[in-house]
């Protein structure tokens, strides 16, 4: 399969991953924190996994509830849905002396290997998808 086709169709099914139901746990409470397979860093090209670059401009490294960017991060609000393999949430973002809201989901691919951002406070980005980084 070429290298193009494979983030659109990634990018495809995680839109579609976040159409299906998602349903609080069954005590009726919704997580507090991301699920453990989400957790980690994640990088949009393989040099943004290089630790010994101070240039990796798209490593996300997920925590629990925080996330952090290049020049911000985001600590977890609220979580309006989630699955093992998909969370939509509120997060309070800050960076560059800036703060800011925004609604989001995550999708977490069946193999585990790709994280795919969508920011769904606007319309019209498309998701990022992101390969887990590994260590050497």
């Amino acid at each position: 399969m070429p290298r193009h086709i494979l983030p659109a169709l990634l990018a495809s099914l995680a839109l579609l991953a976040a159409c299906q139901e998602m349903t609080p746990k069954q005590d009726g409470a919704m997580p507090t924190t991301l699920p453990e397979g989400m957790v980690g860093r994640w990088g949009l090209t393989k040099a943004d996994c290089d630790g010994s670059r101070d240039d990796n401009k798209g490593l996300m490294v997920v925590k629990p509830d925080s996330l952090q960017f290049y020049e911000s991060q985001a600590k977890l609000s609220e979580i309006d849905s989630a699955t093992d393999r998909v969370v939509r949430a509120r997060w309070n973002f800050t960076g560059e002396g800036q703060t800011w809201q925004r609604d989001i989901v995550l999708t977490l691919s069946s193999t585990g290997i790709y994280l795919s951002r969508q920011d769904i406070t606007r319309d019209s980005m498309k998701p990022l998808t992101y390969r887990q980084c590994v260590s050497p």
